[in-house]
């Protein structure tokens, strides 16, 4: 199926197509093919998505539903650096239904007939980004089957490859990859699907040497003709690969070898692309290095004028609205202190974020050549991250560089969140909170202690995630702290009742100990708490100021103290009663809830400019270096919380009545939410 080959709005909806499907809205028509329909459709986040609905007759096939839903289920452990994320899928009005990120660009077909054949520079970032896509959908044990360019999104973030057709798992029970059953295109097919043999990632590396030839002469390889004639000359006939550079040339031809044995893997596709070195030094040395050029701003041939947005506006600081600033490493376009603005759909490169883009407008030709720079450069985002995900999933030997330390986006981690659930409305005047853990990547929460008459929040896992601490509302002047087993077994047992307020709790590393905000004559002071003696707490602090949200790293207690008269984050160290305070926030407005990354370097917080504006702000823990933003102005959001590994942030977002989950990178991309429900659920811990 030709999937999302248009940007914008697409083309209207027609008498007959549905104007809901599920709980998305249908905006649009994207595409059309022999499975159904392809739309653009909003969630009810507001979110855009690219929505494939089965046609009727489809849908009443039994074994064809099966191999949907079993295309859903593999096309969900594929990495989305590099394809269209698989977000949702159902059936409504007894139509079956699969919901993916909406990649906004042209499709290499449309490209191509409307601008001719690639340039040389464009020609290898397309090459180099379809192969690391390979590689991420072989690595997850998937055959794509219809690989062909009008399933090669060229976009902002570089290609995409989309729609994997009845793509299946290598090890699928069911046999479904070996039926009679022949699904692909003509002239994009190796020999193998036509000769009904034996089918292997092999057909995938045929369908790329196709692909990149066609994206360098205009023109399929084996000519053109109707299925009989192509598929004659995919068995016999000899491609025409035309003038292709080098080591395009050598690559394309051993990937259209007749025997799939003789063919590259989408690995060594990717290495021969990058320098043909092995080491990840050299692999990732070689696309640091790669610096393309920043375009002025203009419309990409065959997609028209970019509508309104952060594309055509100054950028004075973070954007406004659910986009962010990012400041860039010298893996991306541009170099270090390059500046990107991203938002959920496009992103923008400027080399100075103060200056306003040029105006839309030039040549055609000149049109071209920014839409060839700018893809060139999205390549270079992409081919980074894919190269990344290959040397973590790699078996050769090589080191892991780790989640963290990688150049590709981090995929979200399923570690799961302790949360708050909430049974009924009412927070905060009334508490009806639960404990509960929170599984990010399928959005469900389910109680760990079902104490149903109680007021439970603020849990926290233990270092080895063994137990959860939690505190328990008792009454508006009594606030307990209590234990349970992560699992479930067991019972609660509580260890002190001196907690001052509805307040969280914050494990030692060696999990013996337990920092509180302790009730005191003196007032709220910081306090440890031995486990196996709670009855001698070791006070931290012992002034007067009003304090809160201890978090705990290492050998340090982080809090906020309204010691200088606006809320600043402090740290003092965890084995000394009154000792000296260093002051990690200078910031003019109140902030809030500290959490140490888990290499305890890094310090994420919320600022509050205002009663009803939380901003969640990364800066070093040590007091030193510039802070940075993480989400907008347009959000509200509270408790941030690292991921294990350290690459993404949690955060309850939302009225304080009604939160949910969301999670984003440490970079400022990838935000969605990760909570699902009616009622609201706050209070995350991820590490």
């Amino acid at each position: 199926m030709d999937g999302q080959r248009r940007t914008g709005a697409g083309t209207p909806l027609r008498p007959g197509d549905p104007e809901q499907v599920g709980p998305y809205a249908l905006l649009a028509r994207l595409g059309e093919g022999g499975m159904g329909a392809v739309y653009l459709g909003r969630g009810p986040d507001g979110r855009q998505v690219a929505i494939k609905v089965v046609r009727a007759e489809l849908a009443q096939d039994a074994g064809f539903l099966t191999r949907f839903q079993d295309e859903v289920t593999n096309a969900r452990r594929v990495a989305s650096f590099c394809t269209a994320q698989v977000l949702d899928h159902g059936e409504s009005g007894g139509r079956a239904y699969m919901v993916t990120e909406y990649i906004e660009g042209v499709s290499l077909k449309d490209y191509v007939k409307q601008n001719g054949e690639l340039s040389p520079g464009m020609l290898h970032g397309v090459a180099v980004g379809v192969a690391a896509a390979l590689v991420a959908i072989h690595a997850a044990g998937l055959i794509h089957r219809d690989l062909k360019p009008a399933n090669v999104m060229l976009s902002f973030s570089g290609p995409r490859v989309i729609d994997f057709g009845i793509s299946q798992a290598l090890d699928a029970a069911s046999g479904l990859t070996m039926t009679g059953q022949l699904v692909g295109s003509p002239g994009w097919m190796a020999p193998e699907r036509i000769l009904r043999q034996q089918v292997t990632t092999a057909v995938d590396i045929f369908s790329w040497g196709c692909l990149v030839a066609y994206a360098r002469n205009g023109v399929n390889p084996f000519g053109t003709g109707d299925f009989s004639v192509m598929s004659a000359r995919l068995v016999h006939g000899d491609p025409e690969i035309g003038d292709l550079p080098a080591p395009l040339d050598r690559l394309v031809r051993a990937a259209l070898d007749k025997d799939p044995h003789n063919r590259p893997t989408a690995r060594d596709l990717l290495l021969a692309l990058v320098g043909g070195e092995t080491s990840e030094a050299a692999v990732l040395g070689k696309l640091t290095a790669w610096q393309p050029p920043i375009p002025p701003a203009g419309p990409v041939p065959g997609q028209g004028s970019f509508p309104p947005g952060p594309l055509s506006r100054p950028l004075s600081g973070p954007p406004e609205g659910p986009g962010h600033t990012v400041a860039a490493g010298s893996g991306m376009p541009g170099g270090p202190g390059h500046t990107v603005a991203v938002t959920p759909e496009r992103m923008a490169p400027t080399t100075n974020p103060t200056r306003p883009m040029p105006p839309d407008g030039g040549s055609p030709a000149r049109r071209r050549g920014r839409g060839r720079v700018l893809l060139a450069g999205a390549a270079a985002v992409v081919v980074a991250a894919a190269v990344t995900g290959w040397l973590l999933t790699r078996h050769d030997g090589g080191k892991p560089t780790g989640a963290a330390g990688g150049s590709g986006p981090a995929p979200l981690p399923k570690a799961g969140l302790l949360v708050r659930i909430d049974r009924q409305s009412g927070w905060p005047s009334r508490c009806y909170g639960s404990i509960g853990r929170l599984v990010p990547t399928t959005r469900v929460a389910a109680k760990v202690i079902s104490d149903d008459d109680k007021c439970d929040m603020l849990p926290r896992w233990s270092p080895d995630r063994k137990q959860i601490a939690f505190t328990r509302n008792v009454s508006a002047t009594v606030n307990e702290l209590w234990i349970t087993n992560a699992d479930g077994t067991g019972t609660p047992r509580m260890i002190t009742n001196i907690v001052d307020g509805r307040t969280r709790s914050a494990w030692s590393p060696d999990g013996k100990k337990i920092a509180i905000v302790a009730r005191t004559p003196s007032g709220r002071q910081i306090a440890v708490i031995t486990i196996a003696h709670p009855e001698t707490p070791l006070r931290l602090t012992g002034d007067g100021a009003d304090k809160d949200d201890p978090a705990w790293c290492g050998n340090r207690v982080a809090f906020w103290s309204k010691k200088s008269g606006t809320q600043q984050i402090y740290t003092v160290d965890a084995g000394t009663a009154g000792g000296p305070w260093t002051q990690v926030t200078h910031d003019d407005h109140d902030v809030n809830d500290p959490s140490f990354s888990p290499d305890c370097r890094t310090m994420a917080y919320t600022e509050q400019p205002a009663k009803d504006a939380r901003h969640v702000w990364l800066t070093p823990s040590d007091g030193t270096g510039t802070p940075r933003r993480l989400t907008s102005t347009a959000t509200r959001d509270m408790d941030p919380t690292f991921s294990p590994d350290g690459t993404w942030i949690a955060t309850a977002r939302g009225e304080t009545a009604h939160q949910s989950i969301w999670a984003i990178r440490v970079d400022g991309t990838g935000a969605m939410p990760v909570s699902a429900g009616d009622l609201g659920i706050a209070h995350p811990d991820w590490s």
